[in-house]
């Protein structure tokens, strides 16, 4: 009897070992970011001059720029120190340097740069300025201190991330099909991404709303066939499909489109879990035109919510705005009714959904995004 066991529990062992091995190889596609003052990774802008990082020199005092830009046919970057010709930069790379003369001299470097695309367009001069603080200087006040280089001021942003990193979801050519005799007639009169989005956005609630609801299992599947069995009967949506529905019409428009998730749970046991704040699913699209990322719900009927005198919102500043006191009195909710067909513009406030709102995006909310795994 053992002698016939021995060999089928080498082959489960053979077999654990290689699904061990195989999960191991598989590299890792995306990972999760939790909102925590770092919007600057979360909320990328388009911008033709960036960093994507600053180094210290390894000979030397100063810094290196490694530069990154979004510029459509992006071909190199140029760069001008103090005044001096435009010349081009060697692999995206801008070395500023200081000559450490033992002084307590302070020095300083200005330096503009711009990027240019293939067919020779310029965009504008972005500019920095970076200081040496040599240690000699404090030294003279009796203060013992390292040098510093200090980058004193600068309209090029530190880009830890880019679009396309958290643009996670992707339309399929069934998917784009699809999309596009659904929804492409009424999208061809729309100017800007933001509102070509609201009319999907609209679309998508009109046919949605007699079907929410709790949905089976069976919808874990493809967005597109989540709407078709939600619109046939044959299933329901809440949160996570109207958002997963959303985002993946959006790309099929090629407008960049994410979710977010919600939930704080305290302890997750048996029978069920505690938690402090709600598990929910939400939606912003990135507009080209605006620059900016742009919050928009579904499952409140919300096309987007400004600040009074500024425009649309992200879903950070929202959730950071509906509960400051004083600036949630200028939020302002677009709110579409899919049974009237209309459209209003109420103060936050006294939107029917204020309540939901400030139960879901509530201060002691952890809000997660997902990115492509960056190695």
């Amino acid at each position: 009897m053992i002698q016939s066991v021995f060999p089928t529990l080498l082959l489960a062992i053979a077999l654990i070992a290689q699904m061990t091995a195989s999960a191991k190889a598989k590299p890792r596609e995306t990972e999760t970011v939790v909102l925590n003052r770092n919007e600057a990774e979360l909320y990328p802008r388009r911008e033709a001059v960036s960093f994507q990082k600053l180094e210290r020199l390894a000979d030397g005092v100063g810094v290196r720029l490694i530069l990154h830009s979004d510029m459509p046919d992006f071909s190199q970057f140029e760069a001008a120190a103090a005044g001096g010709p435009f010349l081009p930069t060697d692999d995206n790379t801008v070395v500023i340097r200081f000559s450490d003369n033992h002084t307590p001299d302070i020095q300083t470097n200005n330096t503009k740069i711009r990027a240019k695309d293939a067919s020779g367009r310029l965009s504008r001069e972005y500019g920095i300025a970076v200081n040496f603080y040599p240690k000699e200087l404090y030294a003279a006040s009796g203060k013992s201190a390292p040098g510093y280089v200090i980058v004193q001021e600068s309209d090029i942003d530190l880009a830890t991330s880019q679009v396309e990193d958290w643009i996670i979801d992707r339309a399929t050519d069934e998917d784009i099909a699809f999309a596009r005799e659904t929804w492409g007639s009424a999208l061809e009169q729309q100017p800007t991404p933001v509102a070509k989005a609201r009319e999907l956005a609209r679309a998508i609630l009109d046919a949605m709303e007699p079907h929410r609801g709790i949905p089976s299992d069976l919808m874990r599947t493809n967005p597109l066939e989540q709407y078709r069995r939600a619109v046939s009967g044959e299933d329901h949506v809440w949160c996570g499909n109207l958002a997963d529905i959303f985002i993946r019409a959006c790309t099929a428009f090629d407008i960049p489109a994410r979710k977010i998730g919600m939930n704080r749970i305290l302890s997750k046991e048996k029978g069920y879990s505690l938690m402090l704040a709600e598990g929910h699913a939400t939606t912003e699209i990135f507009d080209e035109t605006l620059n900016r990322w742009v919050w928009i719900d579904l499952t409140f009927s919300i096309l987007g919510m400004d600040l009074a005198g500024y425009g649309p919102v992200n879903m950070a500043e929202f959730q950071r705005y509906l509960n400051d006191p004083v600036l949630a009195k200028g939020l302002r909710a677009n709110v579409y009714d899919p049974k009237t067909h209309s459209e209003k513009t109420v103060p936050a406030l006294e939107s029917e959904s204020r309540n939901a709102l400030q139960n879901y995006f509530k201060r002691d909310q952890i809000f997660r995004y997902t990115k492509r795994f960056s190695k």
